[in-house]
């Protein structure tokens, strides 16, 4: 039988950790391996006409919602936004607001 996942504290359910050990060598290739990746990120000024599956967004932002946050409590809201309109005066807004920032 498979060990259950989750665990039971004060009558709630948690979802128990298991830290996966891995060798100082491939945690090493791994932070290097990241480190690239990320470094081939850059800033964006425009918004692509190209679609995006809605299940690629939906699984950015449960990826996003597990970022650690102060007691556990994720203080934040996102949007996914798909009408030009809407991206467009996102665009301008951010960008008053990133002058006014400077």
């Amino acid at each position: 039988m498979k060990p259950s996942n989750s665990i039971t504290i004060n009558g709630y359910k948690h979802i128990a950790y298991h830290s996966d050990k891995i060798s100082e060598k491939e945690m090493i290739a791994k932070s290097e391996s990241f480190h690239q990746w990320l470094d081939k990120r850059r800033s964006v000024r425009e918004f692509s006409t190209e679609s995006v599956p809605k299940e690629v967004i939906e699984n950015i932002i449960k990826s996003a919602s597990t970022a650690p946050s102060g007691a556990h409590h994720q203080p934040w809201t996102f949007c996914a936004v798909s009408n030009p309109l809407v991206k467009t005066k996102i665009k301008v807004a951010a960008e008053i607001e990133e002058k006014e920032g400077y």
